[in-house]
């Protein structure tokens, strides 16, 4: 069963090349010691960390304007894989790995989704799915294809397969296929106009992501996409 998967994948060579060589550009990345000159006092240090804390308040309440609505954009946090969003708010699915209190990853269930819950405060509360929410729009089929391989996709929409891989920089990451090109998914959107709870009218669905091999950040709308059940939260 797990032969006849990967051939269907168009993909299968760039997947396999993923997990046999090191993540591009580590080898640009060196270690190098940081040194701080000369001597500060507490004053100097009680400064730099509320710089710290200001400069972090004003990542998180960076935007993006999709549709005519500006989307917070969520600071990039351990674990974090992707993001989606959707109108008609900016309640934002969050996809992290699923690691306990020890940071070890959950080889059964390595994905969790959960809200993000901008609309109720600019700070995004976490909230987690209810039952129809979880198994029927934005829960994860996820299916093992070996050691530190995962394919996977949203229970709403079957079409779209994505990739959690463990590279060989010890990281894991998830990707995707945009414009025909394989890409480290970063986020999705999408555009709802109309419908009812259980059809909502889907004009798109904008993927976003960073090609492997250029770097370039890749983005492409599936517009052909089945009005498959996306409750609203």
């Amino acid at each position: 069963m797990r032969q006849k998967m990967w051939r269907v994948d168009p993909f299968q060579a760039q997947i396999r090349r993923i997990e046999m060589t090191d993540y591009p550009g580590l080898d640009k990345i060196k270690n190098r010691p940081i040194r701080i000159w000369g001597k500060m006092h507490l004053k100097h240090l009680l400064l730099l960390g509320l710089f710290l804390q200001m400069g972090m308040a004003l990542w998180a309440q960076k935007t993006i304007s999709r549709e005519g609505m500006d989307y917070p954009i969520p600071p990039k946090v351990e674990n974090r894989m992707f993001f989606l969003q959707r109108t008609p708010n900016t309640n934002t699915i969050a996809c992290d790995l699923n690691v306990d209190n020890d940071g070890k990853i959950n080889l059964d269930q390595p994905l969790t989704t959960y809200w993000l819950r901008y609309g109720d405060s600019p700070e995004g509360p976490k909230k987690s799915l209810n039952f129809i929410q979880r198994h029927f729009a934005y829960g994860l089929d996820i299916k093992p294809q070996g050691t530190g391989k995962y394919e996977f996709w949203f229970v709403s929409y079957k079409k779209y397969h994505m990739y959690l891989l463990h590279t060989k920089d010890n990281q894991w990451r998830v990707y995707g296929k945009i414009n025909n090109r394989l890409t480290v998914l970063s986020s999705i959107f999408i555009y709802i106009k109309g419908g009812s709870f259980w059809n909502p009218h889907v004009l798109y669905v904008e993927l976003r992501g960073k090609d492997l091999s250029t770097g370039k950040v890749e983005v492409e709308r599936l517009r052909d996409v089945k009005k498959e059940e996306t409750p609203a939260g």
